[in-house]
């Protein structure tokens, strides 16, 4: 599983958000986890960003994942058939460009608070049918659930869908019908101001899954992981759940 840091972060700081909840999953079930770097923080996610070097190099993270995946199957004797990768943020939405231009490659994605954007989905072409979870607040400052610009610091960067926008083109794009089931995550933090739903999309013509977690009220942030900036600049986080263990168990089930 490759774990994809956020925008200005790096693969520290990711494992110290999601309170190195993959390490432990790693070391209880037995799967390598790794944390890749991005060139000076911010990955070439597909956006028309110019500000970032990554977008105005047009740094290959493409293919440096590709390099990755390849140097873990010859040196770890990994299996090529289960590999995963998850993201936050600008992280999630690398994530969601590799599964638009490498879903041959990798089994499943996972994304937390990132959804496709208008660019990514020009160029959105994927060989197969994927499998996809996405975690989502609806409250979310940075990148707005309802769609529109991603926002930091008042700078725009970029348009996304609206997040139920996306899962239903992942929907088309994967052959999966309007089937779903919804449950409630139980509200374990009654004092978090937040409460989650799962909505559950397998009845797929090729057996992949589709899968929202919509955290009502939550915002830029990992459920179950640190509140790394205040609310008011990235709203609440979740302690109903962990996203990491939504994540794996999605990932084994795959």
């Amino acid at each position: 599983m490759l774990c994809l840091h956020g925008g200005d972060e790096t693969p520290e700081s990711f494992a110290r958000i999601t309170r190195r909840e993959f390490n432990k999953l790693s070391e209880r079930d037995n799967f390598i986890v790794g944390y890749p770097e991005a060139l000076n923080k911010y990955w070439n996610d597909a956006r028309e960003d110019s500000i970032s070097l990554s977008h105005y190099e047009d740094i290959d993270d493409v293919g440096f994942i590709d390099k990755i995946i390849d140097y873990a199957i010859d040196s770890f004797r990994i299996d090529p058939s289960r590999v995963f990768v998850t993201g936050l943020s600008d992280g999630g939405l690398m994530a969601l460009r590799l599964a638009c231009e490498r879903s041959t490659k990798i089994k499943g994605f996972a994304t937390v608070a990132a959804s496709l954007t208008l660019d990514q989905l020009v160029e959105c072409n994927a060989d197969t049918a994927i499998s996809l979870m996405m975690i989502n607040g609806t409250r979310d400052p940075v990148l707005p659930y309802e769609g529109g610009q991603i926002k930091i610091d008042d700078q725009e960067k970029g348009s996304v869908l609206a997040v139920e926008e996306a899962i239903n083109f992942w929907k088309r794009e994967s052959e999966c019908d309007d089937k779903s089931t919804t449950r409630d995550i139980a509200n374990i933090d009654t004092f978090d101001e937040t409460r989650s739903e799962r909505i559950s999309y397998t009845n797929c013509k090729h057996g992949n899954k589709i899968v929202l977690i919509i955290v009502n009220n939550g915002g830029h942030t990992w459920p179950g992981g640190r509140q790394y900036e205040g609310q008011k600049a990235i709203g609440k986080t979740s302690r109903d759940f962990d996203a990491a263990d939504e994540i794996w168990k999605f990932f084994k089930g795959l």
